[in-house]
């Protein structure tokens, strides 16, 4: 059956909606007249926005919903009033599971779960540690869709952009190159030493460029003791308090960004910003599928111990072990192919 209304769902984590815009794409090129909704919690649902390929964008609210309930009775009003014909689920929590099953889909796609893969009429079993973007991709192959992997795109409008680059000129203006330095992460474990990031700051001058402190809610105090602990010779300021899409299109005016695992590592590739990405507890080649001929760096060392997942270590080896001239070195190479970057945005 041919779909002429199709949902997609991936409810949470703000990079993890950036990954699964490509699925959004195959679908678009596999069924070009059908109709293409997706829902996502409130803010991760900003990053589908404005997508070319997407008709609408449901919002799912965090707040007080009913027992039993997998969303307010209004939005379930909504979801099955719009007949789809296929549900892609690309999360596959028993919340995101109900949802699909709720909407009465003839053909819902979700991951192969215990206890949810009832919930489903194709079932899909994980590909395994494959990058990202291609386990997404696996849940449309198992309906025929073969779909080769594909960086993924956000969209802003102009006046977004033009936003974006007045903020950025009213930091810091266009002087050389502007590298902006994204510091912050929830999770101690994720976070590069903040006098590493002070010493990178202190060190791109020698590329010609300067740096601009990025920070997202909550994140403002670390930014500002780093900015003050590169020195007062090399005034650094720091952006802070942006709504999200603003905050993206501060990062769509940089020549590139360096940033802590997070929404920033997804979001400056996704923008055609070469991004210098830091990983430690993680496994980058499912979490940065990112192009190094775009500029893209990685840092991250091979470790005894590392993926781990943890969210605070007491010894951070992964993170220590990167030096700043690993990194200087990264944002060298990411500026000199920033055009590359650009060019395939």
């Amino acid at each position: 059956m041919t779909p002429g209304r199709i949902l997609v769902t991936r409810l949470r984590q703000i990079g993890d909606v950036i990954l699964t815009l490509p699925v959004v794409e195959a679908l678009h090129r596999a069924f070009p007249g059908a109709r293409i909704d997706y829902l996502a919690e409130e803010g991760p649902a900003q990053a589908a926005e404005g997508h070319p390929a997407i008709d609408r964008v449901l919002a799912l609210g965090r707040g007080p919903v009913a027992a039993l309930l997998p969303a307010p009775p209004g939005l379930l009003v909504r979801l099955r009033g719009a007949r789809y014909d296929w549900v892609v689920d690309l999360y596959g929590n028993p919340r995101s599971a109900a949802l699909a099953r709720w909407t009465g889909a003839p053909v819902r796609i979700g991951p192969d779960r215990r206890g949810r893969r009832r919930l489903y009429t194709h079932p899909v079993p994980s590909p395994g540690a494959v990058p990202a973007v291609a386990h997404h991709l696996a849940m449309l192959a198992a309906v025929g869709i073969e779909a080769p992997p594909a960086a993924p795109r956000l969209h802003l409008a102009p006046a977004e952009l033009e936003r974006g680059r007045g903020l950025l000129e009213g930091a810091l203006p266009s002087d050389g190159s502007r590298v902006g330095l994204h510091v912050g992460n929830r999770w101690p474990a994720k976070r590069w030493p903040e006098e590493r990031f002070a010493a990178l700051l202190r060190a791109l001058p020698r590329l010609g460029a300067r740096g601009v402190l990025l920070a997202g809610p909550g994140e403002e105090p670390l930014a500002r003791r780093i900015a003050e602990a590169a020195g007062p010779g090399l005034p650094a300021p720091v952006i802070a308090g942006l709504p999200l899409r603003e905050y993206w299109g501060v990062i769509a005016a940089l020549d590139a960004l360096v940033t802590n695992d997070g929404s920033p590592l997804h979001a400056g590739p996704a923008l055609g910003v070469p991004t210098v990405g830091i990983l430690g507890p993680t496994e980058p080649e499912i979490w940065f599928p990112y192009d190094p001929r775009d500029g893209h760096q990685l840092l991250c060392r091979e470790i005894w111990c590392r993926p781990c997942h943890r969210h605070e270590c007491d010894r951070l080896d992964c993170m220590d072990w990167i030096e700043v001239a690993d990194a200087l070195a990264a944002v060298r190479r990411a500026l000199g192919r920033g055009g590359a970057a650009r060019a395939s945005a």
